[in-house]
């Protein structure tokens, strides 16, 4: 029998430390055969303070065994905030160096020049580059002008070709098979076809594998008078069960707005239940903390926390960090996060609001044309510019360089799930019910859903919740 495997043994240790023991956290010690581990709970946080009770047990030993036993990969970038010129200049290079890389890789560009040497050439030529302007001809062909890091171009898009109609970004990356114009003047490439950096075709693997579940919400707003409280405790008491998809979920993911925040557009305080931000951040650790301990949550911010509006967003600060027990971990935004192996790209959406507007047949009730053609650039924010604040970087941490398993989004408070060539995706739902400006805007938000993925399999579920 170890040391500290009985009741007595336990209580003289913590004696010996200075440290009173609540009868809670005594038994929750020895129900669950945790009596070699209390060496942990002895910190000078703890002594200092004189009293353990079962909620700081609970707490230290979650964290200390989730360290042991991580299925999953956190690499934390380190995001700093830029503003000079040279940081924008240095933010497209890394954008156009990335995503030239993966479309001169393909098949169909291979024997790819730059467009100084394009210029020059005669007969079929294959660039890539960034697109600075588009216009329209008088004859309704699409004028675009791409340029690398020498030099640029312009291509016609031609209607007889049907590559007119072909939706181009500005500040997107695109390689263009044409041929160069022979006449005078300045060359002028005349397109057989774009390619973009695109997904490959893949095949979701059945590994024949037992469940591993990944629940995605998002746009909690915790604080707003608007919160569906009662939904959100539904969902957490559906985690605890021991059946079902809820017994092998292992992963749960807040992707964004997880709180209402303060200040975040004029009159809000009207809105708020709760007006201090921090006090907001506090009541969803009390909520998360009633999580199962085995499952690992992950929680990124959006438009409405308290990190800086522009993106990327660091994770949350140190103050913010204590609002939540240790199976918490927090991410920035965007980030990929490694689970089980299986790639999942995490972004709380911003430019999704950019994307409606630009592609055709999108709208918020079905976002799912909008992530796709995201996707399909490879790009979380294609166009620079819009509603979507950009940071400055040296990194380009909105090129999509690896394909990811799962795409998930959130912020505009609809819920569509789907598959573009492989990659599952789902813009999650929100936990908020229709806000005044929504009233005014008339759109009504698809609340209170979890999207459930298994890691091992194409299967993907809707969970509704309801009040208890």
């Amino acid at each position: 029998m170890s040391l500290f495997e009985d009741r007595v043994s336990i209580l003289e240790y913590f004696h010996q430390h200075g440290l009173l023991v609540s009868p809670d956290a005594l038994n929750y010690i020895l129900d669950r055969s945790m009596g070699p581990m209390i060496h942990r709970l002895v910190s000078d946080d703890i002594s200092d303070a004189g009293y353990i009770d079962e909620k700081t047990v609970k707490s230290i030993l979650r964290g200390q065994m989730k360290q042991e036993s991580q299925d999953f990969e956190v690499y934390l970038p380190d995001i700093k905030v830029n503003s000079s010129v040279e940081d924008f200049r240095q933010m497209f290079v890394s954008r156009y160096r990335k995503l030239s890389k993966i479309i001169s890789a393909s098949g169909t560009m291979r024997g790819t020049q730059d467009i100084r040497n394009a210029r020059k050439a005669g007969g079929e030529i294959k660039v890539v580059g960034m697109v600075s302007d588009i216009s329209t001809t008088r004859n309704g062909h699409k004028r675009v002008v791409i340029e690398d890091l020498e030099d640029s171009i312009q291509a016609i898009l031609m209607k007889s070709k049907g590559l007119a109609d072909e939706l181009i970004l500005q500040d997107e990356v695109i390689g263009i098979v044409g041929n160069v114009s022979n006449g005078t003047g300045d060359p002028v490439i005349f397109a057989n076809e774009i390619v973009r950096p695109d997904i490959p075709y893949k095949v979701i693997d059945d590994q024949k594998k037992p469940p591993v579940y990944v629940g995605s919400i998002s746009d909690i707003h915790v604080g707003s008078k608007t919160f569906r409280e009662a939904e959100f405790k539904s969902m957490i008491n559906w985690l605890k069960r021991s059946e079902g998809e809820a017994a092998d979920l292992k992963h749960l993911i807040l992707s964004g707005d997880v709180v209402d925040g303060i200040g975040v557009y004029p009159g809000q305080e009207e809105d708020l239940e709760i007006l201090n931000p921090l006090e907001q951040y506090e009541k969803l650790g009390e909520y998360l903390a009633e999580v199962p301990e085995d499952i690992n949550v992950f929680v990124m911010p959006g438009n409405h926390d308290s990190v800086r509006l522009a993106e990327p967003q660091p994770a949350f600060p140190e103050k913010i960090r204590n609002a939540f027990n240790r199976n918490v971990t927090l991410l920035p935004n965007p980030y990929t996060l490694t689970l089980e192996k299986k790639r999942v790209l995490l972004y709380h959406g911003m430019s999704l609001n950019d994307m409606v507007e630009l592609v055709p047949g999108a709208n918020y009730e079905s976002i799912g044309k909008a992530v796709e053609e995201i996707l399909r650039r490879r790009h979380l924010a294609p166009k620079y510019g819009g509603k979507t604040p950009l940071i400055p970087s040296p990194n380009d941490y909105h090129v999509i360089e690896e394909v990811p398993d799962i795409f998930i989004t959130g912020h505009i408070h609809s819920h569509y799930i789907g598959n573009y060539r492989g990659v599952r995706y789902v813009n999650s739902s929100t936990w908020q019910s229709q806000t005044d400006y929504q009233k005014m805007m008339n759109f009504s938000p698809n609340p209170s859903i979890m999207t459930v993925f298994d890691l091992n399999s194409q299967t993907s579920v809707m969970k509704k919740f309801a009040r208890d």
